[in-house]
């Protein structure tokens, strides 16, 4: 934990000492290949999964007739977005935009791929399920690609109340012994005029082609195996020269050493992968090995692991998140142009070469374990997750040391809210001003104005006042209906002159926050310094609504405070948001008093209510500050962000 909370504060003092999109959509790649097409006719299945949630983690589940072990949001359980069970079936999925029809009820996609793994062993009996879910409905639109122990391997097109299956097996369905989907259906290409059918005229269609073309061209010398499903398919992001993983070489001299992976397989949003390596008919259904990926791929390292194993190893499966996840955001963090979507190349080529050889050296130990009658599932499992992690900090530490300068620079963002308050004295919150743009508030206080460089609280009335202000980025993780600029996690941050509580009753209160709808006073959490005894002030949290938890501390401030201190709100709707259930995001309180030159955590994180997102600030204040020489002093109020 000292460790995590020094990271925070590190990065929080890199990104607020200024004055010293993704659509939700899931979209995914994926591929089923039959033993036909397989160099030892095991079947594989791949999908890369594309998603808002970076913060994935693997989870054992052993509630169901089968047990299973599969990729999550961090912190989820009731789906699972691809996996594998003891019967050795593994099902995954990419979302197909294009089905139709409109069910309300019945299992989402994760919720279907969860109820397969629980209860069925082979292929047709997931087709059954499919059948019997026709009749109750569904609320899925998607490839589901699905192999067994028995040599089974189908791609399912499933809608709402219906499904259509294609057979790997079949030279009719798949006549190179492999089958490929993104984002669109051949179901609904089927029912479009001759001219709408075009591939190339679709959503995704790239990767579709991309992912097609590479298999059909190994195809033509060779046959498809997991190192190069793993190393050439999931991992390509096609450069204009590669190297391995398909990594750009040394640009043109008058070319920018980055590139956009909007399109690529390894995508911008491409959050965690996975290859599932199938057995043969007649060998242990047990063997079947699920390789998995957690972070975007190019910065992360594939770990074996199979149902049967007891457990999963601490690192890929932890209280809130991953921490090899963590890790590997860290290293794509430093090896993306700050709005996450422009790969850099100058780190590329020894990232790729030491991530393959680790998993090379993985690969071949794996399959000798599998030959022999010893097999220890989670030795190799943990043994693996320990060289990745190992790995992924090494590379991370090196690049930071090469890099710092201008690593630095790159992620230190500029306030794109800030007041100052250096107006003229006298001046009224609404019309004071937004020196990194126009921003402004929705009215002013009584009783306070800008006095000597600060924003002086002195109010007669004691019934509170809530004033508001539009942000942009607004922090959600998926766009709202205008689709208005925004980002996962962003900061408030209030410099205090500081502070005279003399009343003779302990009623002060001044709180900065997020708010969800400022049109309806719904808010979202907020930072409260209150002063609540004659001689004491507490700094907490509170978060509103339900799924939202305060963050309480024992720190007391005393009632008259002459240094100049700083305090920040942290909103994160990323980390610790499982896409399901109330909770969603965290949220966390900093103070630095001067001459300080780290922040310091106030209390243990807080929980966030996850329909609730920090679209506007709210500054209000409650109590009576009217008591001779009382006041509150604002120098500074701004509003930043990590740029991704």
């Amino acid at each position: 934990m000292a460790g995590r909370v020094g990271m925070i504060t590190t990065a929080l003092t890199i990104l607020l000492s200024f004055g010293a999109g993704i659509d939700k959509t899931q979209a995914c790649t994926t591929l089923v290949a039959s033993g036909r097409a397989t160099v030892d006719g095991r079947p594989l299945l791949w999908k890369n999964r594309d998603y808002w949630q970076r913060h994935n983690e693997l989870i054992r589940d052993d509630s169901g007739k089968y047990t299973l072990i599969g990729i999550t949001n961090a912190g989820a359980f009731r789906s699972i977005r691809m996996g594998v069970n003891t019967a050795g079936l593994c099902i995954e999925n990419s979302t197909s935009r294009d089905l139709t029809g409109e069910v309300t009820t019945g299992p989402l996609n994760g919720q279907l791929i969860r109820m397969g793994l629980q209860t069925c062993a082979t292929v047709q009996e997931f087709e059954e399920l499919l059948k019997s879910t026709n009749a109750t409905g569904r609320r899925t639109r998607g490839n589901f690609g699905v192999i067994d122990a028995h040599g089974g391997a189908m791609m399912f097109e499933v809608g709402p109340n219906y499904y259509r299956a294609f057979d790997a097996n079949d030279p009719e369905d798949a006549p190179l012994g492999f089958i490929v989907r993104s984002n669109f259906s051949e179901t609904a290409r089927n029912q479009k005029p001759e001219a709408d059918r075009a591939i190339e005229s679709l959503y995704s269609s790239e990767r579709y082609l991309r992912a097609y073309q590479l298999c059909e061209t190994r195809l033509a010398t060779s046959k498809l195996d997991l190192k190069f499903i793993l190393h050439e398919v999931c991992r390509d992001i096609d450069g204009p020269a590669v190297c391995d993983f398909g990594c750009p070489l040394q640009p043109a001299a008058d070319e920018v050493p980055a590139f956009e992976t909007s399109s690529t397989l390894n995508r911008s949003m491409t959050v965690s992968a996975v290859v599932f390596q199938g057995v043969k008919p007649g060998e242990s259904p047990t063997k079947t090995t699920m390789w998995s990926i957690l972070g975007e791929p190019f910065f992360s390292v594939a770990i074996p692991a199979w149902a049967a194993q007891k457990k999963v190893a601490s690192c890929l499966d932890g209280p809130v998140s991953s921490s090899l996840c963590d890790l590997s955001l860290q290293l794509r963090q430093a090896n993306y142009e700050p709005d996450g979507k422009r790969i850099l190349t100058s780190n590329l080529p020894p990232i790729a070469d030491q991530i393959r050889e680790l998993e090379n050296k993985l690969i071949d130990e794996t399959d000798r374990a599998l030959q022999t009658s010893g097999f220890d599932p989670i030795k190799l499992h943990t043994k693996a997750a320990n060289a990745a992690t190992q790995l992924l900090t090494d590379l991370t530490q090196s690049i930071a040391n090469t890099n710092s300068q201008s690593a630095n620079a790159r992620n230190q963002p500029d306030p794109h809210i800030d007041f100052r308050f250096e107006d003229q004295n006298g001046t009224r919150l609404t019309s004071t001003l937004d020196t990194a743009g126009a921003s402004s508030w929705d009215g002013g206080m009584t009783d306070c104005t800008v006095w000597n460089g600060s924003f002086r609280i002195r109010r007669n009335d004691e019934n509170p006042v809530t004033r508001y202000l539009e942000l942009t980025p607004r922090i959600r993780t998926t766009f709202n209906d205008v689709r208005d600029p925004k980002v996962d996690r962003a900061w408030l941050v209030i410099e205090v002159a500081g502070w005279n509580f003399q009343g003779a009753t302990p009623n002060e209160v001044v709180r900065l926050g997020f708010t969800s709808q400022p049109d309806k006073d719904i808010h979202t959490v907020g930072l409260v310094i209150e002063r609540t005894d004659r001689d004491a002030v507490s700094v907490s949290g509170v978060a509103f609504g339900e799924g939202g938890s305060p963050i309480n501390s024992s720190l007391k401030w005393p009632a008259v405070q002459s240094e100049p201190v700083t305090f920040a709100l942290e909103l994160d709707k990323a980390r610790g948001n499982p896409d399901e259930g109330e909770t969603g995001g965290m949220y966390r309180i900093f103070y630095r008093k001067a001459g300080d030159k780290e922040f310091t955590p106030i209390g243990e994180a807080g929980t966030v209510r996850r329909l609730r997102n920090g679209n506007a600030m709210h500054f209000r204040t409650s109590g009576f500050f009217g008591f001779d020489n009382e006041y509150f002093d604002i120098d500074r109020i701004y509003y930043c962000h990590p740029l991704q």
